[in-house]
């Protein structure tokens, strides 16, 4: 988990082979972040082209991933955020050792 501060978009995010929603989904979580707003599912719908369930499937296919990290802000919303490449994983592979 890098923390909710982390705010680089990492162009690695071609290389994987997801789905266009969910590059389009990470791309717009970076730029949110960047600008220092927070990627909630409301400011994230608010400039979201496709219907709300692609959006919903492209941040699940992210968090599989761990190329986004989910938690909650101080008022309970649902807040997202990227991880740095080094701790994005294939769907199902053991997490990173933390620590080493």
């Amino acid at each position: 988990m890098a923390g909710l501060d982390y705010r680089v978009m990492d162009t690695q995010i071609f290389n994987l082979g997801l789905s266009v929603h969910a590059s389009s989904a990470y791309i717009l979580v970076c730029a949110l972040v960047g600008d220092g707003v927070a990627a909630t599912d409301e400011s994230l719908q608010s400039r979201w082209n496709a219907s709300p369930e692609e959006l919903q499937q492209a941040l699940a296919e992210l968090e599989a991933w761990r190329v986004l990290e989910k938690a909650a802000d101080p008022e309970g919303r649902t807040i997202y955020a990227p991880n740095p490449a080094s701790l994005w994983r294939t769907p199902g592979s053991p997490q990173a050792l933390r620590g080493f």
